[in-house]
């Protein structure tokens, strides 16, 4: 019978319970010094009876199956002078045969009692600077007759885990790593291009040795490649059940703390559980790519001496990875701020953003932890705030002035910010109504004239790019909302209706969510021509604080990103 053993649920002091599988893979995210490494520490302690000391974590339930002779089956390899040693020391006094005997049977039987003794086989916790040690030469052992304490014994004894490893190894680095089973007192690893072995020339001959000898040892490589190479080394060849992880990322570029998420859920099996805190959004969408079902992402928060802990709904972050669009956007580092600026474009974004340092850096105030994202247009505006929200990552919002053109999505993004949609509808759909019942620049009959003078200006099969937009912009004309986009409030009509409109702009305002009065950020400069991308690459090469045309924009983002 197959041993199992695992977390089944974490309980927090905020009275969040998370429930567990046997495969769960758990990250926490959240901004610095929010809690996410405490949390693992605590669930380490937690596991080995030790209740000192906890602020985030309030008790954790561990569940096992399996017989006590299985159970000693897959620690054999710890057996020394007749008791079970801890994996990661030889000097332990370890337990005789009956006591772990009779500490299982008390776990399978439902009593966590026992956990502490049994946890220590089978849980473990790799922080940022272990990792780096985890490829250093361990003491050369007698593999028949001594006790294995590192993951490199394990490579030792076992070719085929050797050259599994090195496979997975070669796909992040471009190489080989090979076990040097002649060197002595320690056993290296190399990394380079395997030597032959041939029936001369075994793995300890003289001829195989020189070769190995002049590949580069990989515990001198760089700190990226020994942390990549470490920690997933002892995830892959050790056997325990339980494994802690903090920032995995550590050293890594994104593609490759990416690649190390796809690895760890995709080549590791599932009968081991996940416990990750992590800063880095390549890595979770390793993790997003491969084993999303298994995912369970908790966010972590703190405020003054109180953690706030939320978990993600696992659909809402499926629905994020299946949008093309969002799941190539960085939303998901949304996840590690205090807080994300949501816009509709990148040059939203880029705007926004350029403003926001202009102020910080010539003010000398502490740099704001704030995220800009563009959603890629309004209607997914939904999706991304529904996800940031089931885990209260605060939200400012900003939206041209055309979010009054439909009932949805904006009823649904004021009401997902804790409005009532109820007590503004009247008025909102008011400020709609007037808009719509406007005469368009370009009636029909207008309309179809100026279509079909820009198509008898040209005589091409295919229709010039530059005849595209000129009917694009008349398409444009057509309709009051453009208009009304280029203008903003300006547009409505005084009285009742801008009344309207000034009860709803201030109930928005109260949710955080911004609908910018002037229609659209190109209203902030109109002395620069152009659209979206063209127009702000040009306001970009102004002065952004002395500006005179920029003077709404700086009040803008004082008022609104700065001061949320």
């Amino acid at each position: 019978m197959k041993t199992e053993f695992w977390l089944n649920s974490l309980e927090f002091k905020n009275n969040l319970t998370v429930d567990l599988k046997k495969d769960s893979i758990v990250v926490f995210v959240g901004p610095n010094n929010s809690g996410k490494s405490r949390t693992l520490r605590e669930i380490f302690q937690l596991t080995k009876g030790q209740k000192y000391n906890i602020e985030i974590l309030k008790s954790l339930k561990v569940s096992a199956s399996g017989t006590a002779d299985d159970f000693l089956e897959l620690i054999k390899s710890r057996k020394k002078d007749g008791s079970y040693r801890y994996y990661e020391s030889s000097s332990n006094t370890g337990m005789d045969a009956n006591a772990l005997k009779g500490y299982w049977d008390s776990l399978v039987g439902g009593s966590q009692s026992s956990v502490g003794a049994i946890s220590n086989f089978l849980v473990k916790s790799m922080d940022t600077v272990r990792r780096l040690s985890l490829v250093s030469p361990p003491e050369n052992i007698d593999i028949m007759e001594e006790m294995r304490t590192h993951a490199i014994h394990v490579l030792k004894e076992d070719t085929d885990k050797e050259l599994q490893f090195s496979k997975y190894f070669e796909q992040a680095f471009g190489e080989e790593v090979i076990v040097n089973h002649g060197a002595g007192k320690k056993i290296p690893l190399h990394v380079g291009e395997r030597p032959i072995v041939t029936a001369e020339n075994d793995r300890v001959s003289t001829e195989y040795q020189k070769k190995l000898r002049e590949l580069p040892f990989l515990h001198e490589q760089g700190d990226g490649m020994k942390s990549f190479a470490g920690l997933f080394l002892s995830l892959f060849a050790e056997d325990f059940l339980v494994n802690l992880i903090d920032e995995p990322e550590a050293f890594l570029h994104p593609p490759q703390a990416m690649l190390l998420g796809h690895m760890i859920s995709q080549k590791l099996g599932n009968d081991k559980q996940f416990f990750i805190a992590t800063h880095s959004e390549h890595f979770l969408k390793g993790l997003l790519e491969s084993a999303v079902d298994r995912l369970i992402v908790v966010r972590i928060e703190r405020s003054k001496s109180a953690n706030s802990v939320k978990v993600l709904n696992n659909t809402d972050l499926q629905n994020i990875w299946k949008d093309s669009i969002l799941r190539h956007s960085n939303i998901l580092d949304g996840l590690f701020h205090k807080r994300v600026a949501l816009v509709e474009s990148d040059s939203d974004c880029r705007f926004y953003s350029a403003i926001t340092s202009a102020i910080v850096d010539n003010e000398k105030i502490s740099s704001p932890d704030i995220l800009f994202i563009q959603s890629g247009g309004k209607h997914r505006f939904p999706v991304i705030i529904k996800a940031l929200r089931e885990l209260e990552v605060p939200l400012t919002i900003i939206g041209d002035f055309d979010f009054y053109h439909d009932e949805n999505p904006t009823k649904f993004v004021y009401e997902s910010l804790g409005g009532d949609w109820n007590i503004i509808k009247s008025d909102f759909i008011k400020v709609k109504k007037a808009i719509d019942v406007k005469r368009p620049e370009l009636e029909t009959d207008k309309l179809k004239e100026e279509i079909n003078s820009v198509f008898s200006s040209f005589s091409d099969n295919i229709i010039p790019e530059q005849k595209i937009k000129d009917i694009q912009s008349l398409l444009k004309r057509s309709s009051p909302w453009s208009q009304a986009k280029a203008s903003g409030k300006a547009y409505l009509p005084a009285g009742d209706i801008t009344a309207s409109f000034n009860k709803v702009q201030s109930a928005f305002k109260e949710k955080n969510l911004h609908i910018l009065e002037l229609g659209e950020i190109e209203a902030f400069d109109k002395s620069v021509g152009g659209h979206g991308p063209k127009w702000v690459n040009k306001v970009l090469e102004k002065d952004l604080l002395l500006s005179e045309e920029l003077e709404e924009a700086r009040k803008f983002v004082n008022n609104t990103i700065l001061q949320s």
